[in-house]
């Protein structure tokens, strides 16, 4: 995490303890003393790295040039897991407003009650949000989609591979990277695997345990550091697994060097959620952002800079963004993923590739 990062939060921790003990003086609660839908802060915990990056020009400066009067702390985080850590500590004193998180997370949250539902009265723009991307509880919607998707060097493959079998293949061996559990990279894998070995993962995951550690020797590492798009990019490997969105992004940065395709047996769905957190200390101006979050304007914009589909229906992308994003009206093949399974098999998946696939 950047040093300006962790000032940033030391300093949103410290305001926030005394924000609470004035309202706590004062008797009162929700919404702090000073917010307003336009006035005073909001406390956002979401991803780190490039997509903090492109975020903050595509939505948060947009934003605040709209509400001068809003301040954003962004407090960021490598993965949704942390973030789900981050706010369990805080349940009973909350010091984040809204968490942006992968839909496997945010449903622990919501049955962990540490999100409140949201309505059309409070976010207008959820109107626009078609019901396949509202929780059916009313908790936070989708914000943006993804896939996830077979990265692979493309001077050792100028065209791109079919299936996700070419991570057995022999040849490559020694020069994959696979993020393993509790990465949603590594759990979508395995669903991935237990479709292909003709198995429900609902039901039970032998079989895709048993080819998964068939494919482990060849792995060259579980945790690509830097990172999974940089390890192909600069040749340490030539095969990974990744998120459309981000390999999309790299393969410009990288004058093509990296690919990023969708093997035919399918893919999962990588789906981030806009969360508003239970009794958030700056809930008004809370719900203005997510508000502006779920506009075509801010939908239309972050789609442009890292390549995540709308969850809106009213937003409008050009041609040669519309054609990279990942597709939303079924022509994709898509191997469902149970969020409500997912959240409860998390750690027992993750238990399992630790003792069974991961061998070295």
């Amino acid at each position: 995490m950047r040093a300006t990062i962790k000032g940033k939060i030391a300093a949103v921790a410290a305001s926030t303890v005394a924000i609470l003990t004035l309202s706590a003086c004062g008797g009162g609660s929700g919404s702090s003393a000073g917010d307003s839908p336009t006035s005073g802060e909001v406390n956002l915990i979401a991803y780190s790295g490039v997509w903090q990056d492109q975020y903050t020009a595509a939505v948060i400066e947009p934003f605040k040039a709209k509400y001068p009067n809003i301040k954003i702390n962004y407090a960021s985080k490598r993965s949704s897991a942390e973030m789900l850590s981050a706010l369990q500590g805080q349940k009973n004193n909350p010091a984040t407003d809204v968490a942006i998180m992968d839909n496997s997370v945010s449903t622990t949250g919501n049955n962990q009650g540490l999100f409140e539902k949201i309505d059309t009265t409070s976010v207008p723009n959820l109107a626009n949000v078609p019901e396949k991307f509202r929780d059916k509880d009313g908790y936070g919607p989708v914000a943006m989609l993804d896939a996830v998707g077979l990265l692979y060097d493309t001077a050792t493959f100028p065209k791109a591979p079919e299936s996700w079998k070419v991570l057995w293949d022999p040849a490559y061996a020694g020069k994959i990277n696979v993020n393993a559990p509790p990465s949603l990279l590594g759990l979508s894998l395995t669903a991935i695997t237990s479709k292909m070995e003709g198995e429900d993962y609902t039901k039970g995951i032998d079989k895709a345990v048993a080819r998964l550690k068939e494919m482990a020797p060849g792995v060259q590492t579980f945790a690509p550091n830097p990172d999974e798009y940089q390890n192909v990019i600069t040749g340490q490997t030539v095969l990974g697994l990744g998120q459309n969105a981000r390999g999309q992004f790299y393969s410009d940065q990288s004058n093509k060097k990296m690919g990023v395709t969708f093997p035919k047996e399918g893919t999962v769905y990588q789906i981030n959620t806009i969360n508003l957190v239970k009794d958030a200390p700056h809930s008004a101006a809370a719900k203005t952002f997510v508000d502006y979050a779920l506009s075509a304007e801010a939908q239309t914009a972050f789609a442009k800079a890292l390549f995540y589909a709308p969850s809106v229906s009213n937003a409008e992308l050009p041609a040669d963004v519309k054609n990279r994003v990942v597709p939303t009206d079924g022509s994709l093949n898509i191997v469902p993923l149970d969020v409500e399974f997912l959240s409860s098999a998390r750690d027992k998946w993750t238990d399992t590739w630790k003792r069974q696939i991961i061998t070295k």
